[in-house]
């Protein structure tokens, strides 16, 4: 149990940190080759593979990060396991569909 629950806590820290990392460069590219406005301009921007890679990357540790969170919240607010079963099926599938729609959205820029 409680190198399960270390293992969560790492897992946290390590997709904040990455989230981090991609922000900041996400920042730097911003600062220094900001897209002018318009779809087309957006469409360019955001077309290279390294950044539709890293977008998505982003994405799944932000879906996880909220996955561990949402977990360890009704772990701890919810003591019926039925209930609590139940609820983290609807956030897997939630957050399940967040992540191919996310793939959806960047592969087709």
């Amino acid at each position: 149990m409680v190198a399960h629950a270390f293992g969560d806590w790492l897992w946290q820290r390590m997709t904040a940190l990455f989230m981090l990392v991609y922000s900041l460069l996400f920042a730097a590219r911003w600062m220094f080759n900001s897209p002018l406005p318009g779809a087309a301009a957006w469409r360019l921007w955001c077309s290279p593979w390294y950044f539709k890679s890293l977008s998505l990357l982003f994405l799944l540790a932000l879906i996880y990060h909220a996955w561990l969170g949402m977990k360890e919240i009704l772990m701890d607010y919810v003591p019926q396991l039925r209930i609590r079963n139940a609820l983290q099926l609807v956030f897997a599938w939630v957050l399940a569909v967040y992540a191919v729609w996310a793939f959806i959205i960047l592969w087709r820029i």
